[in-house]
């Protein structure tokens, strides 16, 4: 069985190798026989017809285009115009905040009246002030180095 599978396949091989050189052939003869042919009338005319509506497209989409871009450049000349209005609607001190909005950024805003210091805020924010690093004030405290640094930058925001 083994064999007859091996013999099948070494002549399926040889049966496609033998039909690509057939078409090869038949290529390079069909290629070089192609240059004697002169054109039919029916060639030509179906690729004159071809570039005719392609032109007909490309100026259509063309028309197309420049109509969205008028319709774009009108609606953005609106959304200006309503934008200037609201602006100019706003009181001084919101108009103040415009740009912070417009730009997207935030960044920390600033209390104006800090509140008092929470007691576990004060216990780090004393043992720092004496002097003792974050690891003492931490053991002391029982929490770790982290919590300690990060009630150190809280501390910031509270009063003493």
């Amino acid at each position: 069985m083994f064999i007859f599978l091996l013999i099948l396949g070494a002549s399926l091989m040889v049966y496609g190798f033998k039909k690509r050189v057939d078409e090869t052939k038949e290529q390079l003869l069909f290629s070089s026989n192609k240059e004697w042919i002169p054109e039919s009338p029916l060639v030509a005319s179906s690729e004159v017809s071809l570039s005719l509506e392609a032109e007909e497209e490309v100026k259509d989409l063309r028309h197309r285009m420049e109509m969205l871009e008028k319709t774009l450049f009108e609606e953005l000349l609106k959304w200006q115009m309503e934008r200037e209005s609201q602006k100019s609607d706003l009181l001084p001190e919101e108009e103040a905040e415009l740009p912070l909005r417009d730009s997207e950024v935030f960044e920390e805003e600033e209390v104006s009246e800090k509140k008092p210091m929470p007691e576990h805020v004060k216990k780090v924010w004393d043992l720092l002030k004496e002097g003792r690093s974050t690891a003492e004030a931490a053991r002391e405290l029982g929490i770790s180095k982290g919590e300690v640094l990060l009630l150190k930058n809280l501390s910031k925001h509270y009063k003493e």
